[in-house]
């Protein structure tokens, strides 16, 4: 999956469940904002799976 720049998190969540990595993308996307992962993500390409917790998923995103 690849995150370009100008994505809000709310678009890099659709994205994650349109690729059937994680079920509910509003969770999700709250998540991110809850946990201040929004702010941190980087832009790239990056391997994930479905069964990654939204933890591993935001850490990855962001690092």
């Amino acid at each position: 999956m690849t995150i370009s720049p100008g994505m809000a998190s709310s678009d890099i969540s659709s994205l994650l469940a349109e690729n059937q990595i994680i079920q509910d993308a509003s969770e999700f996307n709250s998540y991110l904002d809850e946990h201040d992962y929004s702010l941190q993500i980087q832009i790239g390409s990056y391997e994930l799976t479905s069964d990654m917790s939204f933890y591993q998923i935001a850490e990855r995103l962001a690092h």
